[in-house]
């Protein structure tokens, strides 16, 4: 049954071979062992991809609902041997994972040696379901009811330029001055977010900046950092780098007041592992150390 999920949600035996650590043939091994117990097509076959057949669509709709609930199973299992154990598939951005996940998880498995994790990329969004992810780290609050969310931590812009750039360029001293600088913007989703939010006498106020370099968060940080210009970076990607004093935050009299945060998010189940909420819980307490605020 499983493999038959896997079969559905990747669309083909390749990719559920991969899913699984089978082989392709022993993928079509078995669902063809399967079908002849059932007595009925799951699939219909191209050279290309396989698509449901009408029973193979019963079978998936109250399949996927058994798998489900023998993880769970398996979870409540796990937590009653007292030591919580087992893999987290964990999704975010890369640029999370590896300013914020990475550090923490290096602490975490101190603590919790037998819990393990997968991460996954999560940039340009995630099928929490499909590729059975037990918590994701995300930026926008889903809508979706498959799903639970809750806050993790606010997250605001941080306009901010390397210590070097402000002494060739100088520093600007209200909103209106960035025109005069070079700036570094975030391109993401085929989209470059040139267009800064302030707050000036009370007053929201948008300024379009110069791009002069754009791209992911990751590849920005390293931008400014070299002094190539002013950046508005989230604040999880360089408030270390403020406290180091290898940037100095701009601005800040004029920030808008946070709207930014980061969700925990991860399926609408019955039950929540040990594993998962453990991981979780002390996150955000790793966080909350970890991140300071910046005032400028």
């Amino acid at each position: 049954m499983s493999v038959f999920v896997e079969v559905v949600r990747a669309g083909s035996f390749k990719g559920a071979a991969e899913k699984t650590g089978l082989t392709s043939s022993g993928v079509s091994r078995k669902i063809g062992r399967f079908e002849d117990r059932l007595g009925a097509r799951l699939f219909y076959r191209t050279t290309r991809a396989v698509s449901l057949s009408e029973a193979g669509e019963v079978l998936y709709e109250r399949g996927e609902k058994i798998i489900e609930s023998l993880r769970d199973a398996e979870d409540v299992v796990r937590d009653l041997s007292g030591q919580p154990k087992g893999q987290i598939r964990i999704a975010s951005s890369a640029a999370f994972t590896t300013n914020v996940l990475v550090p923490f998880l290096s602490a975490f498995s101190k603590e919790f040696d037998e819990i393990t994790a997968t991460f996954l990329q999560a940039d340009g969004g995630i099928d929490i379901i499909g590729e059975r992810v037990d918590l994701a780290l995300l930026f926008e609050q889903p809508t979706e009811t498959t799903v639970i969310s809750s806050k993790v931590f606010d997250d605001p812009w941080i306009v901010c330029a390397s210590p070097d750039y402000l002494a060739r360029k100088g520093m600007p001293e209200a909103p209106h001055d960035l025109k005069d600088h070079g700036c570094l913007t975030i391109h993401a989703s085929r989209q470059t977010y040139d267009e800064w939010q302030f707050v000036e006498n009370g007053k929201p106020v948008t300024v379009k900046v110069e791009s002069i370099c754009s791209g992911i968060g990751l590849a920005m940080r390293e931008a400014v950092l070299q002094g190539l210009g002013v950046a508005r970076l989230a604040h999880f990607l360089v408030c270390q780098d403020v406290l180091d004093g290898k940037l100095v935050p701009l601005l800040s009299p004029y920030w808008p007041k946070c709207e930014r945060a980061i969700y925990a998010v991860y399926p609408n189940r019955e039950y929540l592992p040990t594993k998962t909420r453990l991981f979780l819980d002390h996150l955000q307490i790793y966080m909350l150390k970890t991140m300071i605020k910046i005032d400028g």
